[in-house]
């Protein structure tokens, strides 16, 4: 039987970001350099596809601390953990595929997606 992404995700919470962190190569330059690419300007609104626990925004909110997030992912344990861990931002989380919702034209300075194929073996 298949299991659903939301749920792949959200089994595997704990350790996640241990494993993100050190078991990818380059993972603790990654993540800052993908921040430093971001707009800077103040309250800049991101969009963050598939943004997980918010990993690269760890280092973008030191970057940019008035940015807006708006992240959407399918595994509502990962949303939470982001909203815990970025309570003081200004963060709006959805629960769902971007496929399926619509965000309207130019709401957002940019956009930011992030994955590690080895994740989903």
């Amino acid at each position: 039987m298949l299991e659903k992404m939301g749920n792949f995700f959200d089994n595997r919470l704990n350790g996640y970001e241990e494993h993100q962190l050190n078991c990818i190569d380059s993972a603790n330059e990654f993540y800052p350099f993908t921040a430093s690419c971001l707009p800077m300007e103040q309250s800049t609104n991101l969009l963050d596809l598939g943004c997980g626990t918010g990993l690269e925004l760890e280092y973008y909110f030191r970057l940019n601390p008035t940015a807006k997030v708006t992240g959407i992912d399918l595994a509502e344990g990962m949303l939470a953990e982001l909203k815990r861990k970025f309570a003081d931002y200004k963060v709006n989380l959805i629960l769902g595929s971007y496929f399926d919702v619509p965000f309207g034209n130019a709401l957002y300075d940019a956009a930011v997606s992030v994955h590690d194929k080895r994740m989903s073996k």
